[in-house]
């Protein structure tokens, strides 16, 4: 499954599940003056915001969005890989078993 597809079908699973996944729309941002790392998308749910980042299984970060995933976990703020719809149902489920 390739990443659109991942945050098509993750988009699809939130709305189905009561939860909202805000995508950012920072595909092939180089060059567009956008925030090098901001992640793929914020899931909003029991009154959380989480930055998720999108991978295809054998996707990896760039070095720009490990440096921000850094910087955000310097601030207690945890980014959220997502790889599979399956991890993406464990993500929403795990958001409300800690609300």
């Amino acid at each position: 499954m390739s990443e659109k597809q991942l945050v098509s079908e993750c988009q699809q699973t939130a709305r189905a599940m009561n939860a909202y996944l805000e995508v950012a729309g920072q595909r092939d941002a180089r060059g567009s003056g956008s925030t090098i790392g901001l992640p793929d998308a914020f899931l909003y749910c029991a009154g959380k915001c989480l930055p998720v980042e999108f991978k295809a299984p054998k996707g990896r970060l760039s070095p720009g969005q490990t440096l921000a995933q850094h910087r955000r976990a310097d601030q207690h703020v945890h980014t959220f890989i997502v790889r599979t719809v399956a991890e993406f149902v464990d993500l929403i489920n795990g958001a409300r078993r800690f609300a």
